[in-house]
């Protein structure tokens, strides 16, 4: 549930923050304002419509190239934010909902428009990408595991969506040169690295020159990304801070004008409050709780075992702790076969490969009690190992004698191919 939950955060953070961004710096008198609201909708859910649709064709076809889909894409959302960039900063400090609309007013709504839908399909596509890690390879929607899973890409995705809005209604009580400055560091901050990675697509395809600073850039982008993302988790509880501080202050003498600033007051406090505390969700996911969600245990060492004959023999005292064991028997090729034993119950044992059909010769390890697939993160329920299915280690047959669990040489042998993927 971690897990997804951290790649909910990442992909949704600057999908949402840079619709965000742009439906908090589109013009309309207030007579405008549901037709606008109306165009918006269709815009942004034009974009993430046709987003879902390409990562269902790259994740069901090969009809997607992703390579490809960022070269052309991505120019265009790049091209689309420049243009609201330089349209926001020619508007200067107009006001955005004057009754009469002006082309400055048009210019500024076409430009974000264009933004939504063009961000909207680039950041939309990974967010959907993302999605088909929310069901583990073998298993379905309807298990616990991927249940669990899609509740931590909802969480994330909700709480993304609601720091949004938090910045949408924020912004707009900031002055426009602290508006301004923040839309176009976060832009920056989203699109530039971006860019980089895509400059560098087109100089391996021998489209651009080649540049040794570009490829150095490169790196630190790739070794950095979280950081990146650090940086959208700040900037997004800033216009609400700054609302705070800048709320109109004077001494009113008007009752209703009095009662009208102190309600105003309160909202913004209140929306200063959600975005201090989702600015701090966020830096605690992208930090701590992305080192937590891809932590993976070492797998435990090898232990020991003796051939005698045509069996491969292991201690029963060994495995009888009701922990997982791995053991390994090189085969006349020397290739090494792994396979595990568990304890289940008084008379019976789980053994099999420490490998898996779906997931090849990952190898499982035990954790607080659990058997879990070093791979997919699937928890295997112990009583099911030594049966075939889902991500279940692939079954072996054993035999227990007084002092001994004996596995048969012939058939760890014929296994060998299992681990020379």
């Amino acid at each position: 549930m971690l897990k997804l939950f951290v790649i909910s955060v990442q992909s949704a953070l600057p999908l949402c923050l840079a619709v965000s961004i742009l439906l908090a710096s589109r013009a309309y008198s207030p007579r405008e304002r549901r037709t606008l609201a109306r165009i918006t909708w269709i815009v942004a859910l034009t974009g993430l419509v046709i987003a879902a649709l390409i990562a269902w064709l790259r994740l069901n076809t090969t009809v997607i190239n992703v390579p490809t889909f960022n070269a052309i894409v991505g120019p265009v959302m790049f091209l689309a934010v420049v243009v609201f960039l330089v349209a926001v900063w020619i508007f200067r400090d107009r006001d955005l909902h004057d009754i009469e609309q002006n082309w400055h007013h048009r210019f500024v709504t076409i430009s974000a428009l264009a933004g939504v839908l063009t961000t909207s399909i680039f950041y939309g596509f990974t967010y959907f990408f993302n999605i088909d890690a929310i069901v583990p390879m073998g298993s379905s929607l309807a298990e616990s595991e991927s249940l669990l899973r899609l509740a931590g890409y909802v969480l994330g995705t909700v709480l993304v969506i609601v720091a949004s809005w938090g910045y949408v209604v924020s912004a707009a009580r900031v002055p426009w040169f602290v508006r301004t400055a923040i839309t176009s560091i976060v832009f920056i901050a989203m699109i530039a690295p971006r860019a980089i990675l895509l400059y560098q697509q087109f100089a391996t395809r021998r489209m651009v020159p080649r540049s040794k600073t570009i490829f150095n850039w490169v790196l630190w982008i790739q070794e950095h990304e979280a950081t990146t993302q650090l940086w959208l988790a700040i900037l997004i509880a800033i216009p609400g801070i700054v609302a705070v501080w800048t709320h109109p202050r004077g001494n009113l003498v008007n009752p209703a004008q009095v009662r009208l600033h102190k309600a105003g007051q309160i909202s913004r406090r209140k929306f200063m409050a959600l975005s201090v505390a989702s600015g701090v969700v966020f830096a605690a996911t992208l930090t701590e709780g992305k080192r937590r969600a891809e932590y993976v245990p070492e797998l435990s060492p090898l232990e020991p075992t003796v051939v005698e004959g045509d069996y491969v023999k292991v201690s029963r005292e060994l495995v009888s702790d009701g922990h997982l064991h791995r053991f390994a028997y090189d085969t006349s090729d020397g290739t090494e076969v792994r396979f595990l034993a568990i304890k289940k119950n008084e008379i019976a044992f789980g053994t099999g490969l420490d490998a898996c059909e779906i997931c090849g010769p990952s190898g499982y390890y035990e954790d607080k009690g659990k058997v879990i697939c070093a791979r997919c993160g699937v928890m295997m329920n112990i009583q099911t190992i030594g049966f075939e299915g889902g991500c279940n280690p692939i079954p072996i047959a054993y035999q227990v004698t007084a002092d001994t669990v004996d596995f048969s040489v012939a058939e760890l042998e014929s296994h060998a191919s299992v681990f020379k993927r």
